[in-house]
């Protein structure tokens, strides 16, 4: 065979060999699309990280935020499949779960509830209380903590309910109550605003809780489980980040929380609280379901039936979680230690 012909034929071959490896070398899988609605509240934080961090797009995940007013707001989007998840509150998961087709499959972050007062007030603990009006806000963890304490206590308290924790703070410092109970970044920024944080909800219950969860529509959940687990590994990286880099993470948390300035946002996720010696709005994925369910036993009766209860505990699904633990360790990734408990 003529030599010009066979050389002719190898660099066609090598040239479709490459092309071949080529397209395999750089192809990308198409992105996953999920839309997540939030809060504009600290514990909120760890999508924010993630997402502008570039985690969830690290992990082919095409997300977009939506933003929504209250968490009763929220929850009705994630009823109707306006979104496909979101972050939202233990006690909202709890009084809409007969209406609400999700599951829970990580958490989000812990505590961050505080109990606070007007400088120079009679109020420094929980039995001053008695009598006095005091500003809650709905379907918020830390709240209903306090709630039942004063509940189990006997002290007979004055509520008043509101539909966030900046209206609450507004009440306080207007003078139509005399106390409130706000969650982060609120209790920070009551603070800088020359009012008094009384107690931190780790003070007087001492076990960390769930203040949010992440939930996934169920649909969404059972159609791509590939994408609510790696939605949960770019929770987890971002966690770590944030808190191993906070000169970078702030900006990305202060972008959604432009009112606040850097220090509050510090002191509400990031910064140790010497009294409760960790943050007070700790950012976190951890999930453990035997924990979960002490936590929402507490709910019952006053928001939960034992049927509700029932109902709750199967939504609880720790599988992308497991899945995506897993994941993370084949990559080598540093977990923190908290994560090498079981869970449950």
């Amino acid at each position: 065979m003529d030599r010009r012909i066979i050389w002719g034929v190898i660099i066609v071959a090598v040239l479709i060999i490459g092309a071949v490896a080529g397209v395999f070398l750089f192809y990308k899988p198409p992105s996953m699309n999920m839309k997540i609605g939030y809060l504009p509240a600290a514990s909120y934080g760890l999508i924010w990280v993630a997402y502008e961090g570039g985690f969830f797009e690290h992990e082919g995940l095409n997300v977009t935020l939506i933003e929504y007013g209250s968490v009763a707001d929220l929850v009705a989007a994630l009823s109707r499949g306006d979104i496909d998840g979101a972050p939202v509150t233990s006690v909202a998961i709890a009084g809409f779960i007969r209406n609400l087709d999700a599951v829970v499959v990580a958490g989000n972050s812990l505590d961050g509830t505080a109990l606070v007062s007007t400088k120079g007030s009679s109020i420094g603990s929980l039995s001053d209380l008695s009598g006095k009006r005091v500003a809650t806000v709905l379907y918020v963890p830390g709240d209903f903590i306090f709630k039942k304490l004063l509940g189990e206590l006997g002290i007979a308290v004055n509520f008043s309910s509101y539909m966030s924790p900046a209206d609450a703070l507004l009440a306080l410092e207007g003078g139509q109550v005399d106390a409130a109970f706000l969650w982060e970044p609120y209790s920070s920024l009551a603070a800088y605003r020359n009012l008094e944080i009384v107690l931190w909800d780790k003070e007087v219950y001492p076990v960390d809780y769930p203040c949010c969860l992440q939930v996934f529509r169920s649909s969404f959940a059972s159609s791509d489980p590939d994408a609510v687990t790696k939605f949960v590994k770019a929770l987890i990286k971002a966690e770590v980040f944030a808190y191993n880099k906070p000169d970078e993470s702030l900006p990305m948390v202060k972008k959604y929380l432009p009112a606040l300035s850097y220090p509050i946002i510090y002191d509400s996720i990031i910064g140790l609280e010497p009294r409760i010696n960790q943050s007070r709005n700790p950012l976190s994925g951890y999930f453990n379901v035997t924990e979960l369910q002490q936590f929402f036993q507490l709910l019952i009766p006053s928001i939960l039936s034992l049927n509700d209860y029932n109902q709750l505990v199967t939504k609880l699904d720790t599988r992308y979680y497991n899945a995506a633990l897993s994941e993370l360790k084949r990559e080598g990734f540093n977990l923190p230690s908290i994560y090498t408990k079981k869970v449950g």
